[in-house]
């Protein structure tokens, strides 16, 4: 690092701690940190008439147990049954408050069927089974959560440092960008910021209590934004003039989610990266400019539907059938191969990134911002317990990918993805389907033979683009379906790369729609 950065990037970090600790010490000090004993939370549907009901229940049951009167037995039977009804009737009543008292009903709804099927997520991690071992320590799970999410692609080795400067003889992730765009993109231009642009950023992030590290919410910030929205334009243009991203912001605590099978498996918890309020902020900034170049300049292929305005996951599934369906009627055999990526967030290699971004005009300070916002990041974990006592793991340096729950993690992977669709797509023979990640390819002919050519054309492909990008096809949860009409025979198809076994199904999801 030359002299002239270091000095800049002194100064950013000096002028945002100023603002930054003063801020704290003003929070901490208007919101003292308080230690919470768990409470009982009553129950709101149990009026004052049902819990004297429930005494002389109570009451009634010792009675019973010791005159053993049958009549008195019968009495009791009688008043326990009316004791449900009414229960159940006062439980209604409330619940049936709540929906129509509700903003989001349809939330409301779940949440009430969550509590009575008790399948509300709990934050409390059970014990660990680590190579064998049982752990159940918090503090000791907490590191062994951020040492694995920090480490487990160097232990897959295949997210090594690729050398982008390099004879153009061999396939490298940039020749395929040449392959699908004539030449490169105009260079972005980093407009400063305005504090009504500030303002409406603030504005536009959701009310809540959920925070980062520093333990200061947005809801916080919302409610301080007249006093706070002169330093933070100051900074953020001070960001975006230097190209350097303020080192305090670069620091994310992780929330493990469970995804499914063995709760006590590590490698069944994904990564959650809660970002400070501030950071939200100084990364919408970056993300309104590169959206507004993106889209002046029709970067992002059409075929991909995720993480973007005026799209959803409705759209890519009805994308999908329309392909099939319009080929089913032109009398074509019809096949599609459903792509599952492992870790595809955490697999996206830094210097690929960088130079795909470069490609598309991210250059001079704005490439400089983005090296800057994705170098020397580190996080840690927190892990609650029963009485919601906080555990946090040591901070570790992230090496690579880019964290799920950040604002510019989804675009920087939609971009390091956008050469994908141009790869593969033929009008007349394979038509992708991209949300995000899920990458599906509806493959059509008229003639079987070159049909079935055409299927093991397309999967060499795209196996080779994402072997060259450093992705990883998950082979075992990557299918291939065969679509007929009942004019047409079923035929079978064995698919197959480098031995890895392509399964055939009846069924599969995609983009939370089922085919089959």
């Amino acid at each position: 690092m030359c002299p002239g950065t270091k000095f800049l990037l002194k100064v950013v970090w000096i002028h945002y701690l100023i603002v930054f600790y003063t801020y704290l010490r003003i929070f901490y000090h208007s919101f003292p940190f308080k230690k919470c004993h768990p409470i009982w939370v009553k129950k709101a549907w149990i009026t004052t008439g049902i819990k004297i009901s429930c005494q002389h229940k109570r009451d009634l049951f010792l009675l019973c147990r010791g005159i053993k009167n049958p009549k008195f037995s019968s009495y009791y039977k009688a008043y326990c049954k009316i004791l449900t009804e009414v229960t159940k009737t006062a439980k209604k009543l409330h619940y049936n408050k709540l929906i129509t008292n509700s903003n989001n009903r349809v939330k409301t709804m779940w949440n009430i069927v969550k509590t009575e099927t008790q399948k509300i997520r709990k934050d409390e991690i059970p014990p660990m089974n680590v190579d064998g071992i049982v752990v159940e320590d918090h503090q000791t799970i907490a590191n062994i959560f951020n040492t694995y999410f920090t480490t487990v692609i160097d232990k897959m080795g295949t997210n090594k440092l690729v050398n982008i400067n390099v004879s153009s003889d061999a396939v490298y992730p940039l020749n395929y960008l040449y392959q699908v765009f004539t030449s490169q993109f105009p260079s972005i231009k980093l407009t400063p910021v305005t504090s009504q642009e500030i303002r409406e950023i603030i504005k536009s992030l959701k009310w809540k209590n959920s925070h980062g590290y520093d333990e200061m919410s947005m809801k916080i910030l919302k409610i301080s934004l007249p006093f706070i929205v002169s330093p933070l334009t100051y900074i953020c243009n001070r960001m975006l003039s230097t190209g350097i991203f303020p080192m305090r912001l670069k620091y994310s605590q992780i929330n493990q989610v469970f995804k499914k099978g063995n709760k006590t498996e590590i490698s069944n918890y994904r990564p959650i990266s809660l970002l400070t309020s501030f950071s939200k902020v100084f990364e919408k900034v970056i993300y309104k400019r590169l959206y507004c170049h993106i889209n002046t300049n029709n970067i992002l292929a059409r075929e991909q539907y995720g993480f973007r305005s005026n799209s959803s996951t409705e759209t890519a599934a009805y994308n999908l059938i329309i392909n099939i369906l319009e080929a089913l009627n032109s009398n074509k055999w019809v096949g599609g191969i459903f792509c599952d990526l492992t870790k595809a967030f955490d697999y996206v290699n830094h210097n690929i990134l960088l130079s795909k971004l470069e490609f598309c005009g991210i250059t001079g300070k704005a490439k400089n911002l983005i090296k800057s916002y994705l170098n020397d990041r580190h996080q840690r974990v927190r892990i609650k317990n029963t009485y919601s006592n906080n555990h946090f793991s040591e901070w570790e340096k992230v090496k690579q990918g880019v964290p799920q729950g950040l604002v510019l993690g989804p675009l920087f992977f939609l971009l390091y993805i956008n050469d994908l669709p141009g790869i593969i797509n033929d009008k007349h023979i394979s038509k992708p389907t991209i949300f995000a990640d899920d990458t599906s390819i509806i493959i059509t002919h008229p003639k079987i033979s070159a049909f079935k050519e055409e299927i093991n054309t397309v999967l060499e492909k795209i196996s080779n683009w994402f072997q060259t990008n450093l992705l990883v096809l998950n082979f075992n949860k990557t299918y291939y379906m065969h679509f007929s009409t009942k004019s047409k025979l079923l035929i079978d198809i064995q698919l197959s790369y480098k031995g890895n076994p392509i399964t055939n199904t009846l069924s599969t999801k995609i983009s939370g729609t089922y085919l089959g």
